[in-house]
């Protein structure tokens, strides 16, 4: 409605533009000065404004409009119409001829900028797009990462519950020979440190969207400690070396999560260490962090799964059976679990602003390096953990 009132407002203005121009002229027209070609240019002029602005049906009119007028008042003799002679002939022709290739030239320029705009138009359009999908796009990350952080708080649960099950089910067993008034102390050490695993879990599902978790000085020594009573009943029959001097490096962490990464790295390095093999827990000590590694004499990991390594996916095996009895079956679902174990110690690394990485250990075996912030040197002391 807008576009066809703005239509005939042009169409107004310059048939009234015509009008006045004609009107004028009409009184110029006698004195013997005026020629054709002043009312040829004078039309000409009122053609190419029309072209421009209304388009070509307007400037076809004001090409016959033009054309009558000038034959009538310039034309001699004048006030007749088709009544020219000679070359005058040549000067109508030639102004209608000019005057429907100014209307198509302009109606080509209004078509190819009518596409440029068009064209713009799309343009922007696709870049809107464009950068809304790349917003999309970098939500979808945001929240694929929080769903990772979840999953691996679920996994957790399942997995690192196995120890302080275990231990329980170690101090429990009369074949184990602890005597009641141990057995008693190691249940409540175990009941005390579950509910801390617990209500670290539970804060770090509240925080892991952003916020970094709220860590403390701890003594690396005394975690590694820990970590060792944690994983007691997975390390039965292995030797575990561990520091003796106390006291250790301090180092900015999440106590419970450190003790239950570190826990998992003792449990895979038993899992695959020989039994007369020791494992070794080592602390190298920088002036920004603090790095400590679980070493053992295990077969080491293949160049092909580094890559996967921390993934919770099951590790390929290098059997060609194809059958599985109950015990390959139970080895499945430990490679499955201490799997998602690597996964989970690096998830609660990242989560205090460290790194978990894997390395070959020189004369055979793999090295897990935790490497945690050094905390600075404060009048405050240490958290004690339970031991």
């Amino acid at each position: 409605m807008k576009s066809r009132s703005v239509t005939v407002t042009t169409w107004a203005t310059w048939l009234g533009l015509f009008t006045a121009t004609t009107l004028l002229l009409t009184r110029l027209s006698d004195a013997p000065e005026v020629r054709v070609a002043h009312g040829v240019l004078v039309y000409l002029v009122l053609i190419i404004g029309a072209s421009r602005q209304g388009g070509r049906a307007l400037s076809l009119v004001m090409v016959t409009l033009g054309y009558f007028a000038v034959d009538w008042f310039y034309v001699p003799p004048r006030r007749t119409l088709f009544s020219a002679q000679g070359l005058d002939w040549f000067v109508l022709i030639g102004f209608v001829l000019t005057g429907m290739l100014i209307s198509e030239l302009f109606a080509h320029l209004q078509r190819a900028a009518q596409i440029a705009r068009d064209r713009t138009a799309e343009v922007e359009r696709l870049s809107a797009e464009r950068l809304q999908l790349e917003r999309d796009a970098a939500t979808v990350r945001v929240l694929r990462e929080a769903d990772r952080l979840k999953n691996a708080l679920i996994d957790s649960i399942a997995h690192d519950l196995r120890s302080p099950v275990a231990t329980l089910a170690l101090v429990s067993d009369p074949a184990a020979g602890i005597s009641p008034e141990p057995a008693l102390q190691r249940v409540q050490e175990e009941t005390q440190r579950l509910g801390e695993f617990l209500s670290t879990l539970q804060r770090f599902a509240s925080e892991s969207g952003g916020t970094p978790l709220r860590t403390e000085p701890h003594d690396a020594h005394d975690i590694i400690r820990t970590a060792v009573r944690t994983a007691e009943a997975h390390l039965r029959g292995h030797t575990v070396r561990t520091p003796d001097v106390m006291p250790g490096p301090l180092v900015e962490c999440d106590h419970t999560l450190t003790v239950h990464a570190l826990s998992n790295l003792l449990q895979n390095a038993a899992r695959y260490s020989p039994k007369d093999a020791a494992v070794d827990v080592l602390v190298e000590s920088g002036t920004t962090d603090v790095h400590i590694i679980v070493a053992d004499r295990g077969p080491g990991i293949p160049a092909d799964e580094v890559n996967r390594l921390f993934s919770a996916l099951r590790r390929t095996r290098k059997s060609g059976s194809t059958t599985r009895d109950a015990s390959q079956s139970h080895d499945d679902d430990l490679d499955v679990r201490l799997g998602m174990g690597l996964a989970i110690a690096r998830t609660f690394a990242h989560a205090q602003r460290g790194t978990l990485n894997y390395r070959p250990r020189t004369g055979g075996g793999s090295e897990f390096v935790l490497r945690l912030p050094r905390a600075p040197i404060t009048l405050h002391s240490p958290r004690t953990a339970v031991s």
